[in-house]
């Protein structure tokens, strides 16, 4: 299988190779894209450019500016490529796992007043809201492009599709919980004192 690589070193690659750019250009098409999903701070991406071109997978070529500094623009090499090609045919890594600070504290509910939780689940229900919201435009935007673009507009279905599922869940707790009509402010299923 060759070197074991973190994924975010086949991400990066992946950008360089969909779309050739400065590492301000990359930062900004990995926020447009692979952001909703698989998150690059700045600092990892230009860590992952300095891999990318030390494994000899991507070079930089100085670009002068008028009026602005000299910018290094990155494309993938035909090693890059193949080394891209590879990663993409073997089968994708288990998730790391997934982490919520909206289920960390609903774990943990019973000891919250019934209109904090309430409010607690009414921000999840407007963030939710508002990523369906932005997912249904990409897949709208992407809409018979390119393969390219498909690919994209895919990736954007199952965002649209994973808020719609969490809308739908919230759905049914608010009203296994009641809350819809923000109940009495006291705990969730009794005092604080309580067993549990």
């Amino acid at each position: 299988m060759g070197l074991k690589l973190p994924q975010s070193t086949y991400a990066v690659l992946g950008l360089i190779d969909k779309k050739p750019g400065s590492g301000y250009a990359l930062a900004a098409l990995a926020e447009q894209s692979l952001g909703y999903f698989w998150p690059i701070s700045r600092t990892l991406l230009y860590r992952e450019l300095a891999r990318l071109e030390s494994l000899g997978w991507a070079v930089a070529t100085d670009v002068a500016q008028d009026r602005l500094p000299d910018k290094r623009v990155w494309s993938t090499t035909e090693e890059g490529r193949s080394a891209l090609t590879a990663w993409l045919s073997r089968p994708a890594e288990s998730p790391d796992g997934f982490r919520s600070g909206m289920l960390l504290k609903l774990i943990f509910g019973a000891r919250m007043p019934a209109k904090a939780l309430a409010a607690l689940l009414a921000d999840y229900r407007e963030s939710l809201q508002a990523t369906a919201t932005q997912f249904a435009a990409i897949v709208e935007r992407l809409q018979g492009g390119p393969r390219t673009a498909t690919m994209g507009r895919l990736a954007a279905l199952h965002g649209l599709r994973t808020a719609e599922a969490r809308l739908s869940w919230l759905d049914e707790i608010e009203a296994e919980l009641k809350l819809s009509s923000a109940a009495a402010d006291g705990p969730v299923g009794g005092s604080a004192g309580e067993p549990r």
